[in-house]
């Protein structure tokens, strides 16, 4: 695979998983979520707007250094899996309103991420860090979450 190919197969991958996200958000913001009680901190939702796209732009940076490494199966495995728990808890949180189970996979993306880093570090340190803006987002995000259960309830499927 060229690296021009790998370029565009991280691209791709990082642009699939932001437009998926970005549809099941929307699903939850023009409907429940302006109804919900929030936690301290909570930013207004231009924020997101700005944040996102950054940490996006840094996923396909350092996934793109992670691709032109060798041995890199389970990195590529990993990150993989981070793309697929970040859609889900879109999907789970926005789309279907069950905070608690969205608190549930965000952990599970938060816990992958941390390993994720770990294991980039060992092929390529700038691809790691290059992940931390995002783990902070989602630590973040998991007050959030947490706050959003403590004050509205949960809800299980």
């Amino acid at each position: 695979m060229t690296k021009f190919s790998k370029f565009i197969l991280s691209l791709a991958l990082v642009a699939i998983t932001a437009l998926l996200s970005s549809y099941f958000t929307y699903n939850g913001i023009n409907t429940f979520y302006s109804n919900l009680s929030m936690p301290a901190l909570t930013p207004p939702n231009f924020v997101f707007s700005i944040v996102w796209p950054i940490l996006y732009a840094l996923m396909i940076v350092s996934f793109y250094l992670i691709l032109n490494e060798n041995n890199n199966q389970s990195a590529v495995n990993l990150f993989s899996a981070q793309l697929i728990l970040h859609i889900l808890w879109t999907y789970v949180f926005f789309t279907l309103g069950y905070f608690m189970l969205g608190l549930l996979v965000l952990i599970m993306l938060v816990l992958n991420v941390l390993w994720m880093i770990k294991k980039f570090y060992g092929l390529n340190h700038l691809a790691s860090y290059l992940q931390y803006p995002y783990l902070i987002w989602l630590l973040f995000a998991t007050y959030l979450n947490i706050g959003i259960v403590y004050f509205n309830g949960y809800t299980l499927p």
